[in-house]
């Protein structure tokens, strides 16, 4: 066990809970709002509730809703993108659950998007049937706002940061958390710890995620012995807008859904010549295949072009994009958008059973954090949302179990970090602009080793005392940069959104997970090391 900061729990005020959840994305937000109905919670939050990236969602929610569509058809597509290394189990309590959690959305106001009395169904990458649920290309934020406004009874902590978990017995006690308006530590104590911190899309330094995005919830779990799980899959978002500066703002699959075309320096189509779905293979595909047209031309993007659309329909179905290129001058109807590929979406995380709870007592993950098994190598378009919202169902459901538990807080405490005064910006950037390199679309062995490298000179990072925001971040985000590239140097192979330039084809013998606990990395099975290649 380590801890972030030096603290003595003696001296620090606390409070006692049922539930104390971190995080207000879909997934943390839903746990609040079902977790109120059975005692008291608290709600931590390092930014303002309606910050996260599940706010900045655009296409939708998938679920089948259609007579012509299947849970069958649904589970196979999440499957497939998912390259072999999803828990089938796991899938099909997504996609079975969905639409129940869906009508509960609906009960509480959630306005999707409905044509002639029924809900509009739109179309998503690697998706054989329309079953993507929407509200304009606001969805993520049309969902947080109701979501928040069913949240009568929670204790809100906004600005909090969540610093460490207090575990003793392999049980989760509480949480350490730290008042950034007034400095002020505060401990709570709890029956039921909730992780939904997100995803560690900032580990590089193009992203479509909010700079919250740091990975904190998988980084203070692994602190104190969380089995992680897949932490080589990180997701690139084939189409954010490309422009001078460092926002990389989304440009929605649901746009290639509708018919936006990818076409490279010359205006020629491309993707026919890369799969066969063409603009809507599975991200992965589609991320390589647009660095591949980029490093054969004279740009450092591609084009999106949306002509075919109308500009009518457009800028109804997408009034955030239309808006966002007005702002930019880009006339749809006359230019291509500017694109290029960006880093979305975690799969790895926090390894969780079927209802969300982790190697920890009474410590449950669910969202982006989280890794049920659901996404694989490789997420499925618009199956994120759900699987925060199905899985933070299930974990508030299974945690009932531990409410007659008696909190009885215990001492906790830490003096081994250093205080000193470091240049967080420079060697954050630093560490994004190598991990982007290094560790991003395309890897190999000797750009692997090289980041390793990097990090394994930069452990120092690990012995500050991390008692402020931009510390606490720097040092997630080293965590799970080494995490990802230890995973990434031992799959010698290429699945899903992992590609070894080195290893470029897919190897059955690797369909296995990769754990991670302290340092100590392993396979979830048994690797016949006769049947690797060398």
């Amino acid at each position: 066990m380590s801890y972030s900061v030096n603290f003595d729990s003696n001296d620090i005020e606390s409070f006692i809970s049922d539930y104390v959840i971190l995080g207000s994305g879909i997934a943390g937000l839903n746990a609040a709002y079902l977790a109120k109905d059975y005692g008291e919670v608290f709600l931590i939050t390092k930014d303002k509730l309606s910050d996260s990236n599940s706010s900045l969602a655009q296409g939708g929610i998938a679920c089948v809703m259609s007579e012509i569509d299947s849970f069958k058809s649904h589970i196979d597509d999440t499957i497939y993108a998912g390259a072999g290394l999803c828990d089938k189990a796991a899938v099909e309590i997504l996609v079975k659950e969905a639409p129940s959690n869906i009508h509960r959305l609906l009960n509480i106001g959630v306005d999707f998007d409905k044509k002639d009395g029924k809900l509009e169904l739109g179309r998503e990458g690697a998706h054989s049937h329309n079953r993507i649920i929407h509200a304009g290309d606001y969805t993520g934020r049309e969902i947080i706002d109701s979501l928040i406004d069913a949240l009568s009874g929670v204790k809100i902590f906004e600005d909090t940061l969540a610093l460490d978990l207090l575990v003793e017995d392999n049980t989760v006690k509480g949480i350490l958390a730290k008042d950034l308006d007034d400095a002020r530590y505060f401990i709570v104590w709890a029956k039921v710890v909730i992780l939904a911190t997100g995803g560690a899309g900032n580990l590089f330094l193009n992203t479509t995620n909010p700079k919250t995005s740091t990975g904190d919830g998988i980084s203070i779990a692994a602190r104190q012995g969380a089995v992680l799980k897949d932490m080589e899959f990180m997701q690139f978002h084939p189409t954010a807008l490309h422009g001078k500066t460092r926002e990389r703002f989304l440009i929605s699959e649901a746009v290639r859904g509708e018919g936006g075309i990818l076409r490279n320096e010359k205006g020629v189509r491309f993707m026919p010549f890369y799969h066969k779905l063409n603009e809507l293979a599975p991200r992965d595909i589609v991320s390589r295949a647009i660095l591949s047209e980029i490093n054969k031309s004279n740009l450092d993007y591609v084009y999106l072009d949306v002509s075919n659309i109308g500009k009518d329909v457009f800028k109804k179905r997408f009034p955030l994009i239309y808006s966002k290129l007005e702002e930019m001058g880009i006339d749809i109807e006359k230019d291509y958008i500017p694109v290029s590929p960006a880093a979305h979406y975690y799969m790895g995380g926090i390894m969780t059973d079927l209802n969300g709870e982790t190697t920890i007592k009474r410590l449950y993950a669910c969202g982006e954090c989280a890794c049920t098994g659901v996404q694989g190598a490789n997420r499925l378009a618009s199956n994120s949302l759900l699987e925060g919202l199905v899985f933070s169902t299930r974990a508030v459901n299974d945690s009932k179990k531990y409410l007659n538990v008696k909190v009885t807080p215990s001492h906790f405490f830490n003096n081994n970090k250093v205080d000193r005064e470091i240049d967080v910006e420079k060697i954050k950037y630093e560490l994004q602009y190598l991990m982007e390199q290094n560790a991003g679309i395309i890897r190999s062995e000797s750009s692997l080793k090289a980041m390793l490298n990097w990090i394994m000179l930069h452990g120092s990072i690990l012995d500050i005392n991390a008692d402020d925001r931009d510390k606490s971040e720097l040092l997630s985000l080293y965590t799970i940069s080494k995490y990802m590239v230890m995973s990434a140097l031992l799959r010698k192979e290429s699945r899903g959104s992992h590609y070894r330039l080195d290893y470029p084809d897919r190897n059955e013998v690797y369909r296995k997970h990769i754990l991670i606990k302290g340092d100590e990395i392993y396979f979830d099975r048994q690797i016949d090391s006769a049947k690797i290649n060398r």
